[in-house]
This record gives C-alpha cells, sequence and structure tokens, in this order.
C-alpha cells in the first residue's frame, strides 16, 4: 500500500510525536508511506523522519502564503501525481482540505482516512458549523477516534447515519524507550536542588488547554520546596512568564522549553501532573506509566479513561485537590510505589505497534474494498 499522510507541521506536539513514531514503522512492514505537510516552521520532528527515511514534503511558501485555495489546489495535484492508495488527514484545516478535494475528485480520490485527536475544538460551539461538520466528516470512508470519549462526543456531535465508519484506535508510544530510559543526576537537570527539594513535571504546548495559569495558582499554595519543570513551547509563553514573575516563582517554576530527552527528565522527577481544561487522549500520562512515574491529571474525559485507576484524578481547576493529591504521592512513598505498579500495567495497553497494527489493518480493508 501506498499511504500519504497530511499534517499542518511538524511541532513538538502528541500528533507529531505519534506521526515520528508510526510512520517509520509502517515502512518497516513493507508498506510505504509519506508525509505532506503545510508548513515546516519549529519542524522539531523533521530530522528524525528524514534520518528514518520517511519523505516529507513541504507545501512551498509561496503557495502557503497565498490562502486555503491554492493549498487545496497544491495538495489535489499532489495526490493525484502520486497515485496513493490512502490519504489518512490530521488535524485543522487539514481535515477540510481532504473532505473537499474529495468532492473535487470523486472516484479518483484514493480512499480517506482521518484522525479525531480531541474531545473539544472550538467549531463545535459555533452552532452554525454543524451543518457544515456534518458534510466534512461525510466524505472520509473512515473516522477514526484516538479514545472512546472521543468518539462519544464526535458521534453526538454529528448525528451521522453511517455509524459503522467510525473506529477507535488508541494512541500508543515506544514503551522500551520509556522503561529504559536512564534518569539525569536532579542537581544536573536543575543546579542547586537540595536532596529535600521535590520535583514535579508539567508536558504540553504553551496554550489554554494545557492549563499552565492554573498550574501557577497550584505552586502558590504548594510549600517552597517544591518546583515544577515545564516541558513545551507555544504562544502563551511570554503571559506565563509575566505570570510567573508577578507570583514571585521565578525560582521554583522552570520553563525548559521543548525537550527531546523527556524520557530522562520523567525518570528523574517525583511525579508529573496533567491540569488540562480537556484532553483527548493524554499521550503524556501513557509515557509517564511507562517511566514510572505516578501521574495526576484533571479528571476530563478521553485522559480518565486512558489513565484508569493508575492515576490520581483531581477535579478541574480545583486547586486544594491538586495540591493535597501532590503533596500525599511525594510524600508517600508506598501509595507513590502502588500507583506505579498500577501505571505499569495500564502503560503496556498502549503500544505503538499495536496501533500502527491497528491502523495497517484499516487501511488494508479499505484498499480491499477497492478491488472487490
Amino acid at each position: 500500500m501506498k499511504i500519504l499522510f497530511v499534517n499542518n507541521g511538524l511541532a513538538g506536539g502528541g500528533v507529531e510525536k505519534l506521526l515520528n513514531d508510526m510512520l517509520p514503522l509502517i515502512n518497516e512492514s513493507g508498506n510505504y508511506c509519506e508525509l505532506l505537510i503545510l508548513f515546516d516552521d519549529d519542524a522539531k520532528y523533521l530530522e528524525s523522519l528524514l534520518n528514518n527515511g520517511v519523505k516529507v514534503q513541504i507545501v512551498p511558501k509561496k503557495i502557503y502564503k497565498k490562502g486555503h485555495f491554492q493549498r487545496i489546489l497544491y495538495i489535489m495535484n499532489y495526490i493525484k501525481n502520486n497515485d496513493f492508495d490512502i490519504v489518512h488527514a490530521n488535524e485543522f484545516p487539514l481535515i477540510y482540505y481532504c473532505s473537499i478535494i474529495k468532492m473535487i475528485l470523486g472516484k479518483k480520490m484514493p480512499k480517506l482516512v482521518m484522525t479525531e485527536h480531541n474531545t473539544d475544538n472550538r467549531r463545535r460551539h459555533i452552532k452554525l458549523s454543524r451543518p457544515l461538520e456534518k458534510l466534512i466528516y461525510r466524505n472520509y470512508d473512515k473516522v477514526t477516534s484516538i479514545s472512546d470519549k472521543v468518539q462519544g462526543v464526535l458521534l453526538d456531535w454529528l448525528q451521522p447515519n453511517d455509524r459503522d465508519k467510525y473506529e477507535v484506535i488508541y494512541n500508543g508510544i515506544i514503551i522500551e524507550d520509556f522503561r529504559k530510559s536512564q534518569s539525569y543526576k536532579r542537581s544536573d537537570l536543575l543546579p542547586g536542588i537540595g536532596e529535600k527539594d521535590k520535583l514535579l513535571c508539567v508536558i504540553g504546548s504553551l496554550t489554554e488547554q494545557k492549563n499552565y495559569f492554573f498550574m501557577l495558582e497550584v505552586m502558590e499554595s504548594l510549600p517552597d520546596n517544591y518546583h515544577v519543570l515545564c516541558l513545551g513551547e507555544g504562544p502563551l509563553k511570554q503571559k506565563i512568564i509575566s505570570k510567573i514573575q508577578q507570583k514571585g516563582l521565578q525560582k521554583r517554576v522552570h520553563l525548559l522549553g521543548f525537550r527531546k530527552d523527556a524520557a530522562r527528565i520523567l525518570k528523574t522527577v517525583d511525579v508529573l501532573v496533567i491540569p488540562s481544561l480537556w484532553e483527548g487522549f493524554g499521550l503524556i500520562a501513557v509515557e509517564a506509566m511507562a517511566s514510572k512515574v505516578p501521574v495526576i491529571v484533571s479528571d476530563v474525559p478521553g485522559l480518565s479513561e486512558i489513565v484508569g485507576e493508575a492515576g490520581v484524578k483531581c477535579s478541574v481547576n480545583n486547586i486544594e485537590e491538586f495540591v493535597q493529591a501532590i503533596k500525599k504521592v511525594v510524600n508517600d512513598s508506598e501509595y507513590s510505589h502502588e500507583l506505579i505498579k498500577l501505571g505499569e500495567r495500564q502503560a503496556s495497553k498502549y503500544d505503538i505497534r499495536k496501533m500502527t497494527e491497528n491502523y495497517l489493518r484499516l487501511y488494508e480493508q479499505l484498499v480491499k474494498y477497492i478491488d472487490i
């Protein structure tokens, strides 16, 4: 099979990490895949994909800057000229672009697949967008969701007649990378940290969804020997820095930016905290559990499903619940050890190879249907 993935870019988000891990495995399976992206700004996974033999096609900047019509035309011509069996779209606006291209190409369009990654987005808060969304999703031959809750919310939104084409395929990680990673010496990671200091970690883009401002309020309520490492980049960086300064947390909140050594950092910290406002899956939670690190999360759909009973779930934006949960996990070694054992078992359910096999099975079914 010849498969084209289309994505916005290759920055440090969860979708990009999944593509970075899965696409080489597809090529290893004897099939062929490549990736088309709209832009290469901040393309943190570009070098990794190229080094692993994955072709990455980038929409030329002069075309990208001309707007939606020219982008759609470029992608359509690329699909027409390369004889793909499957086109797999991720993220808005590409899920719209590919649906429109199918309207134009009709039967000449390869089988079209998309993945729904979240339980919420801005479009679902605009009533008039529902009829348009119904049309866009109708053009897909298969719509996958990364968790049961993501699919449930999507079906409630679309109310489709053809529910059989909707399927859940869980995300996955390279579990061994996290199990075998080596921790840092804590003072190398954070100079000046003492033996009695507690080290928390938050990983995710600096966006509204990841709820960093709330995490700063939690830090205000924790003792002075609690530090948090924040891994990620994003549009709210400067506002977060200003808020850190306003609260006088410069010595306890450490913005490390995007890091390729997240596995080693996880092995070094006492607990991972995910205070997200919404989360379709929570890939970083699986990475932490595989790293034998206890997790404390917002009790939101998708994330709660993936963590199961292996993590501590707190009410969204409830400072006291998060504070007490953090204190208990980092100070009660028996409790922490029990969470770690549960987390190891939970993480084993989400292996990248199993995820890749499930997608290949789906693609094969669609291609087989063409042959029939």
